[in-house]
């Protein structure tokens, strides 16, 4: 079942109700982006759904949807994780996917960055068999690292970007040396996931570029930037 099918079922499914709402609520009040009003488009002329009824099936029904938020950042986190494993289910993340997903998250109070960070943590063997966790990884990134569409200066922006977002996320104390320990941690941890994405790892290698390199190199600016 595609993930428009899927999503139009969430009228009748409780357990994604909220993803209906959140989005009905963000196309009523103008919060969609262009980019998303056209992707939401796609998806009906790809799928063959009259876009009048997606419209009419969104709006309606969420007036309790203040009340089913999730309200702290691990329930958040919880629900957006099975929305991923939803995505996935077919081992591909769809543009159009992606863009449902960033309006339910942004109705959360969650930024872009933090949905790279959702999909680097949950995209995983962890929760998903074999490979399929990289090639939705893979296809998502494309949105924001990819060595054919994009320069190696934009990809290098976006890297330095993802790794801005994790540090200035992560916790400080007042033990100097800790936080950086932590910082240096967290870093790292980002650095090899990506570098576990073989599927990744081999389309840059096929343009030439040392993605490793080129990582490990954002990694370390964004690092410094923090600790000097």
């Amino acid at each position: 079942m595609s993930i428009i099918k899927r999503f139009l079922a969430v009228v009748t499914e409780p357990q994604f109700k909220l993803a209906r709402d959140l989005t009905a609520m963000a196309i009523a009040d103008g919060q969609v982006t262009t980019e998303e009003k056209e992707a939401l488009s796609t998806i009906c002329h790809l799928e063959g759904i009259d876009e009048n009824k997606l419209t009419e099936a969104l709006h309606g029904g969420y007036d309790k949807v203040d009340e089913e938020m999730p309200n702290t950042r691990q329930a958040k986190e919880s629900y957006l994780r099975d929305l991923i494993k939803l995505i996935g289910s077919d081992g591909y993340a769809a543009p159009q996917e992606v863009y449902l997903f960033q309006i339910v998250a942004s109705r959360m109070g969650l930024n872009q960055m933090d949905v790279i960070g959702l999909f680097l943590l949950f995209a995983t063997r962890q929760y998903f068999k074999g490979d399929m966790g990289a090639k939705i990884l893979a296809s998502f990134l494309k949105n924001y690292i990819d060595p054919k569409a994009k320069t190696e200066k934009d990809n290098r922006e976006n890297l330095r970007a993802i790794y801005d977002t994790i540090a200035s996320n992560t916790e400080v104390s007042r033990d100097e040396e800790l936080d950086k320990t932590i910082l240096r941690q967290n870093l790292t941890r980002a650095t090899e996931t990506f570098l576990e994405n073989t599927i990744l790892m081999k389309e840059f290698a096929n343009v030439g570029i040392d993605f490793s390199l080129m990582a490990k190199q954002e990694e370390m600016k964004v690092f410094k930037k923090y600790t000097l």
